[in-house]
């Protein structure tokens, strides 16, 4: 708990460092950003926002109370209520990881859009001559876009006479989403580096505290301790579920990335184009491999997939420990 209230200070101080005015900018950078690319992500995102905040809030509510109802039968619901205060600081950490994932999820739109425009001039430019192609040679690169979220960009002629100068632009967008990304890493590094080392805490107390109660060892009020396990099993999931969440929309934006370079790639190899265009597809292309998108816990750690095996093989080693010591 001490450990928690450290963290929440840290929250405060980088709600103060970076304030109002920076985070305004911020936001108005998307607006730019979606005038460049003719995109209007805001109402999609803001429905993935309710509904992982809704199932967030079940996760977070079914298992502090499950968990405090059989705590409190057991040992009554003076000391129970005292130490209910660590059911807030879970719910702290979920909304300071649901706060990332929506900044995260902003990137991610944006770079999609960006890949559908690279793809439809893609699919909409004569191939080389020489080389011949299926029809459907972009089948492993197409994604459905929904209507609201489909950028104007394709829906107008510009597409089978795009210049220079219109490339360019897409050069920009994606240089600006790189420093929108820099922002969110100073913004948000320190804190999901304590927020994710305090959730991984938990997941070992949690898991230490499952196998004590499965052999007997943990007192709980109980003749069996399985209600009490089944409740901090429920928790074990709760935590498991904000890391791989945040994880998982990471690793969606390093995916349409690397999905902008391999429609680059075959745009470049496979299709007719002049030299100035094609010049400026190299600039293009340059940019984003030279320009990666990375989301970092404070330099420390790279939030992606192996993260997850890490966590995953820290917990495990930690509860064998404990066990031993105990």
């Amino acid at each position: 708990m001490i450990y928690d209230i450290f963290q929440y200070m840290v929250d405060l101080f980088f709600v103060y460092k970076y304030g109002a005015e920076l985070c305004c900018i911020y936001i108005k950078k998307y607006a730019y950003i979606d005038g460049l690319l003719g995109t209007d992500y805001y109402t999609p995102i803001r429905r993935r926002l309710i509904r992982i905040m809704g199932f967030y809030m079940f996760m977070w509510l079914s298992s502090s109370l499950f968990d405090y109802f059989i705590w409190a039968n057991g040992f009554g619901f003076i000391i129970t209520t005292v130490y209910s205060i660590a059911y807030i600081y879970i719910l702290i950490k979920i909304l300071t990881n649901i706060d990332l994932t929506v900044n995260v999820m902003q990137v991610e739109c944006r770079l999609r859009a960006l890949a559908e425009i690279v793809r439809g001039f893609c699919c909409g430019t004569e191939s080389t001559p020489g080389i011949t192609e299926d029809s459907k040679s972009d089948w492993f690169y197409h994604e459905e876009s929904r209507k609201s979220c489909k950028p104007k960009f394709l829906s107008v002629s510009i597409i089978s006479c795009l210049d220079r100068q219109e490339v360019r632009r897409l050069s920009k967008c994606y240089l600006l989403l790189t420093e929108q990304v820099t922002f969110i890493n100073k913004m948000y590094g320190m804190r999901i580096l304590m927020n994710s080392l305090s959730l991984l805490i938990d997941l070992v107390r949690f898991t230490n505290l499952t196998v004590l109660l499965l052999i007997g060892s943990q007192v709980t009020g109980y003749e069996h301790g399985y209600f009490n396990m089944i409740a901090t099993l429920w928790r074990i999931l709760t935590c498991i579920v904000v890391i791989t969440a945040l994880v998982e929309h990471c690793e969606r934006v390093y995916r349409q990335r690397e999905r902008i370079v391999c429609l680059l790639d075959h745009l470049i190899i496979d299709r007719n184009l002049d030299d100035p265009l094609l010049s400026a597809f190299n600039e293009l292309r340059s940019l984003v491999q030279s320009r990666a998108i990375n989301f970092h816990m404070a330099h420390f750690i790279r939030i992606e997939y192996p993260l997850l095996v890490s966590i995953a093989s820290v917990v495990v080693t930690y509860t064998i420990i404990l066990l031993q010591s105990s």
